[in-house]
């Protein structure tokens, strides 16, 4: 096993050097300007607020520098940089600075930066050329340290600048690490700096791109040693041209070069010295030391995982990696050489045996193997979608289920979340999305299943009537099938496993039973049995009755009518709106009505019959008025019939029985009963009856003298003959008085010659009656009576 670390213990960073928070947050900012004075490079920078464009915090992993095409984050995993300056030119300067506060308690403090830098290259002297510079300021002293400072211009002999494939006058380098050991200067404030700069003639650009490390640990990476660690492999800082490494007393050089690799590994306590040569003008030279130490670092990984066929393992779940931690990534190889690495390792669908490799935050790695072995299930096989016609569905059936291997444990679910158990999956009522669930000894699968349950088709069948020939049956009509679905497509058949189609079903010529397949829209289908009787065809021979007059009646059912047709027949008779009709035996209406006859077989057949009912004439009789004595009745005044119709001719007779002719119906003198018939063509006539009246004229007289003092003869009425009603008597003085007045016909009533009771004077008195006389007339008369004592 071979394991390398950085360091046990990691050293934070000051916060946000590394502009994590994506924001300027403890960082100071500045803007100015770039001048050539006296043959030397001056820029002045003042504070400013941030100003984008110039002080541009960067967070796309995707965007690239559109002039040297590199990503615009540092490849050291940060999500934040900063871009300082812009391709715009004029003399223009930016800057950037952070104080850092170098703890004091730490054996090790070290700064890493990244940067970028993309320049136009004119052809100026390095004095009036773009540039970049990073200084350390001490700010107790206020002197910046050179060993920490550099300068990058567009004309630099720094290895690794590029010349642009968009514009040939823009050279860039892209990101370079640089490590700077500040272990000597702990308790002392310093000041990073960055600063980017255009050219002193204002005519070119330059720009640079910024990140910290958020790590300030030991400048060498890989003192600390995985426990039982074959080798040791130790890292020094970027940024410089030489490396050389020794013992501690420098007896022994291990090696040169960035990086050390030592096999075996060094013991645990062994100090290292590691002699550092900057580039030319980029630092001092520098030694610095660490010591190797040991780290127990084991990855917890199943030795085994059992799966079945078709599911998929996914290695880098915690379910396998039993200790596993975000603090530590994780790599996945198919090989123990640790090769061929996993593209997937959260879809690994091949039995075989597989490699975690697992490196702590410090570096240190353990590798562990599993062993996956996917179990085969056999032929198991499940429809995704399946559909009866019916009223359930067995989700059980081997249509659905095909090939289930022995050893599975099988259950039914309604809900994905398997929550919902079926309670009988043998009769499934409902459509829906249902889950089966296998569980064998080394997993479980889950098949899904649409099932979609159609229902049958509603057939209902009428059989229809019985009918005789050579009237035929029509099976596609609608009344045989009347009260099924709608919307249902029939097809007819001779045989019930519908192989045979009816040639004509609209002409069934032959009794038997036939059969009618229906299918709905969701392609369900019954078959149902008709069963038809076609009877030989009946004898019916209908003789229209005689017509007859109004108010007599017709016997529809008299047999005499239907001599001549099949013998046994029952009968019924109806109107001509099909209603039967209540009496047959007594017809009082005339037209058209329809004899059904109906045979032992139930063959049918109907016919009509015409009843003819003549109507009677309309006689209206007004009774003719009365008339006096010796005066004449006029009987043949068209007034007497007024309201009269339908006759041709007026009879007038003087019996009831119509024997006796009158002879003079214009002038009837005589009082009594006539009668009077109205004749129409069809033979029918009315006849009724007429009073003539004749009354005595109006008489009344009044006694020309009365004596009230008599016994006899003292009180004054009236005597009248031919009067209905006598509506008043008045008796008037000479002075023209009303004295007495009676509308009552009572003899006791008359006056007996007194006025307010007393007697009045013996002299002639004026009478007046107002009566009504036997023909409804006003009759008045006056005269004088004489009143004596």
């Amino acid at each position: 096993m071979t394991c390398f670390c950085a360091s046990v213990y990691g050293q934070t960073c000051p916060e946000n050097i590394g502009f994590e928070k994506g924001s300027f947050f403890n960082w100071k900012t500045f803007t100015g300007s770039v001048s050539l004075s006296g043959g030397k490079n001056t820029m002045v920078l003042r504070p400013s607020a941030v100003m984008e464009g110039r002080h541009t915090i960067m967070t796309s992993a995707t965007y690239r520098d559109m002039y040297g095409g590199f990503p615009v984050l540092s490849p050291n995993g940060s999500g934040h940089a900063v871009k300082l300056g812009s391709n715009t030119n004029g003399k223009q300067a930016e800057g950037i600075s952070y104080l850092i506060n170098v703890p004091d308690q730490v054996d090790h403090f070290t700064i890493t930066y990244q940067y970028a830098v993309v320049f136009q290259a004119p052809n100026h002297t390095d004095e009036q050329q773009p540039r970049f510079d990073v200084k350390l300021l001490d700010v107790s002293s206020g002197a910046y340290i050179e060993c920490s400072s550099f300068k990058y211009i567009a004309t630099s002999g720094i290895p690794g600048f590029k010349t642009s494939t968009i514009d040939p006058t823009v050279i860039y380098k892209g990101w370079t690490p640089v490590t700077i050991d500040l272990s000597s200067y702990k308790g002392k404030t310093l000041s990073l700096e960055f600063t980017t700069a255009d050219c002193t003639e204002g005519g070119h650009f330059g720009y640079a791109y910024v990140d910290v490390d958020e790590r300030c640990e030991s400048v060498i990476v890989g003192n600390v040693s995985c426990e039982g660690a074959q080798s040791t492999r130790l890292k020094g800082p970027s940024g410089y041209q030489y490396y050389k490494w020794y013992n501690e007393d420098k007896s022994t050089l291990y090696g040169e070069g960035e990086i050390l690799e030592m096999n075996p590994a060094l013991p645990s306590g062994t100090k290292v010295l590691l002699d550092l040569s900057p580039f030319a003008g980029f630092g001092c030279p520098n030694t610095v030391t660490t010591t190797i130490s040991t780290y127990n670092f084991q990855l917890d990984l199943v030795p085994t995982i059992n799966s079945c066929e078709n599911e998929v393992v996914d290695l880098t779940s915690s379910q396998f990696i039993l200790n596993k931690s975000d603090q530590v990534s994780y790599a996945y190889y198919a090989d123990d050489a640790l090769q061929q690495e996993i593209a997937d390792p959260q879809k690994i669908d091949v039995s075989g045996v597989y490699y975690v490799k697992a490196i702590s935050q410090d570096g240190c790695i353990s590798t562990k193997s599993v062993t996956i072995t996917f179990h085969r299930l056999g032929a198991l096989e499940v429809l995704p979608e399946f559909s009866v016609c019916g009223k359930t569905l067995d989700l059980t059936s081997d249509q659905i289920q095909k090939k289930v291997p022995e050893n599975a444990s099988v259950s039914y679910f309604s809900d994905i979340s398997l929550q919902t158990p079926v309670t009988d999956p043998r009769q499934i009522s409902t459509s829906g999305d249902y889950f089966i669930r296998y569980q064998f000894p080394y997993c479980v699968i889950i098949k899904k299943v649409a099932l979609e349950i159609n229902p049958l088709p509603n057939l209902k069948i009428t059989n229809p009537a019985v009918v005789c020939l050579p009237e035929g049956i029509d099976l596609t009509k609608a009344i045989i099938t009347d009260g099924s679905d709608p919307g249902l497509t029939f097809s007819y058949y001779m045989d019930a496993d519908c192989t045979e189609a009816i040639a004509d079903p609209t002409k069934i010529k032959k009794s038997g039973v036939y059969y009618i397949k229906a299918i709905n829209d969701r392609g369900c289908s019954v078959v149902s049995a008709v069963k038809t009787i076609v009877n030989p065809p009946l004898i019916l021979i209908v003789a229209n009755p005689e017509p007859v007059c109004e108010p007599e009646t017709i016997d529809i059912t008299d047999l005499n009518l239907y001599q001549g047709s099949d013998d046994g027949l029952s009968y019924q008779f109806m109107d001509a709106a099909g209603a039967v009709v209540n009496d047959a035996r007594h017809v009082a209406k005339g037209g058209t009505y329809y004899i059904s006859v109906k045979n032992d077989e139930g063959c049918t057949l109907t016919k009509p019959i015409e009843v003819i009912i003549h109507p009677m004439p309309k006689l209206v009789i007004t009774q003719p008025g009365k008339v006096f004595i010796s005066e004449n009745v006029d009987l043949t005044n068209p007034g007497i019939l007024k309201g009269s119709s339908g006759y041709t001719t007026i009879s007038y007779w003087k019996n009831a029985a119509l024997t006796e002719a009158l002879e003079h119906p214009e002038s009837i003198s005589q009082s009594g009963r006539y009668y009077i018939s109205l004749h129409n063509a069809s033979g029918c006539f009315s006849f009724g009856a007429l009073d003539v009246v004749m009354v005595p004229r109006p008489k009344v007289d009044v006694p020309t003298v009365f004596t009230p003092l008599k016994e006899k003869n003292n009180t004054l009425f009236p005597f009248y003959e031919g009067i209905k009603r006598l509506n008043s008597f008045k008796v008037f003085n000479k002075w023209g008085n009303l004295v007495f007045e009676t509308n009552l016909m009572d003899m006791d009533k008359g006056w007996n010659g007194t006025y307010k009771n007393q007697l009045q004077p013996f002299e002639t008195y004026t009478w007046f009656v107002d009566a009504i006389n036997e023909l409804d007339e006003r009759f008045t008369k006056t005269g004088k009576t004489i009143l004596l004592p």
